[in-house]
């Protein structure tokens, strides 16, 4: 059983490499919207308003892309081997994996905020909307901010290499 848990880090492979296939898919997702907008931008310009509308669903869509690679490399560092990454890149534990998602899920909240301001001519809805978005964004951060002061201490944090 010892050697089979052992060597079961491999199976880590398949969810690295199909996180690589999503991230490789969303990247060229990312490619066909970019293209996609450029055109509109030349040929059926509307407003100005519009195509900020469309350069903001493209930056929502690139951090994705950016958080689809983000976990793919983490995982794989995790799990199987060290990679040469940016210092900023390189993550040591699952606290860090989750601090890293957690502000790329407020980034995206913003721009998915600023999206939503851009199209909506509601404002109560719009305020109601950045209210919530607002509720998920803090209890991200208290998550983030209570799990930093426990983790030194905490027994059960989980070290991984």
């Amino acid at each position: 059983m010892k050697r089979a848990l052992e060597n079961a880090k491999y199976l880590m492979y398949v969810i690295v490499v199909a996180s690589f296939v999503a991230t490789g898919i969303a990247l060229i997702w990312s490619v066909y919207e970019t293209a996609l907008v450029v055109i509109n931008v030349f040929t059926n310009y509307k407003s100005a308003a519009t195509t900020l509308v469309s350069f903001v669903q493209l930056m929502d869509i690139f951090l994705t892309v950016a958080v689809l690679y983000i976990f793919t490399v983490v995982l794989y560092e995790l799990f199987i081997g060290d990679l040469e990454l940016p210092g900023w890149l390189t993550i040591h534990n699952f606290d860090e994996l989750k601090t890293i998602l957690s502000n790329m899920v407020v980034l995206i909240a913003a721009v998915s905020f600023l999206k939503y301001f851009l199209e909506r001519n509601d404002p109560l809805a719009t305020l109601l909307y950045g209210a919530a978005l607002t509720l998920v964004s803090l209890a991200l951060i208290l998550y983030r901010r209570h799990t930093r002061e426990d983790t030194p201490s905490d027994p059960t944090h989980l070290e991984v290499h």
